[in-house]
């Protein structure tokens, strides 16, 4: 028994449709971008009366997420992190203008250190990252742009228990 071309063509053809179809069906099976705030937690810096703000992001999806951006809002308008760094100060001594430092005066800053965003990242399935920011008002909604075959907004809300 021997095939003609058209024959062999049309098998072809069909062969690739399936397998088209096949490749579609799995890619819409594929798991969606799901994405959670946890751990918001707000830490005074009693020296300055500044408040650093800081939150997980964790990745509940079954495949790596691209975070493109991450943007604060409270009330509707978008927030920033108000640039504040905590210093290592030390009380002056009275009647000298040289403050004296030892290890008794020079403050622990390591907890109250911003972690802002800085660029894309990309989050594995069941990773977690932590930003925070110095703010004059806590978010009620954090904003992230994610990439998947587009760019995705997800809206987070997150309760700094205020």
């Amino acid at each position: 028994m021997t095939m003609d071309i058209t024959t062999i063509i049309i098998l072809t053809a069909l062969l690739l449709a399936a397998g088209i179809i096949i490749q579609m069906m799995r890619v819409n099976k594929k798991s969606k971008v799901k994405m959670a705030v946890k751990n918001e937690k707000i830490i005074t810096d009693d020296f300055d009366n500044e408040q650093l703000h800081s939150f997980t992001i964790f990745n509940e999806s079954g495949q790596s997420v691209v975070i493109d951006s991450i943007q604060l809002y409270s009330d509707g308008r978008e927030i920033f992190d108000n640039g504040h760094h905590p210093g290592f100060r030390a009380p002056k001594k009275e009647g000298g203008d040289v403050v004296d430092i030892d290890s008794k005066r020079v403050r622990d800053i390591s907890g109250l250190l911003s972690a802002n965003f800085l660029g894309t990242t990309v989050v594995k399935p069941g990773e977690e990252m932590t930003y925070s920011y110095y703010l004059d008002a806590p978010p009620d909604e954090i904003k992230l742009t994610v990439r998947e075959n587009e760019d995705i907004d997800i809206n987070l809300s997150p309760d700094f228990g205020i």
